[in-house]
């Protein structure tokens, strides 16, 4: 038993830092995620279509990298208009981001 208590001891500090690693996330590719998100819904009604598959996967994968890239301006113009395809697509033209 004295043994057995030794080992758990010694088990638990590893087992919480490897924890909490894992329970850490990036705020900012998170934040980046939604507005992915936001932006490919905005786009699949722009463009009357449905975004699926490999193509989702693709654009998602490029619109986080992008965004991480230049995140104070595709942040703010998310944050500015979270709710607003229209408002969000001006606000990043106004930025530059569009060309």
């Amino acid at each position: 038993m004295h043994r057995f208590t030794y080992n758990l001891i010694r088990i638990i500090p590893l087992a919480l830092v490897l924890f909490f690693f894992f329970q850490c996330k990036d705020p900012v590719e998170e934040k980046c995620t939604q507005a992915c998100g936001f932006f490919v819904k905005c786009t699949e009604e722009a463009q009357k279509m449905k975004i699926e598959g490999e193509l989702l996967k693709s654009a998602t994968i490029q619109c986080i990298d992008g965004c991480t890239r230049f995140q104070s301006q595709i942040l703010t113009c998310y944050d500015a208009e979270p709710n607003s395809c229209n408002g969000m697509a001006e606000c990043m033209k106004q930025s530059g981001l569009d060309e």
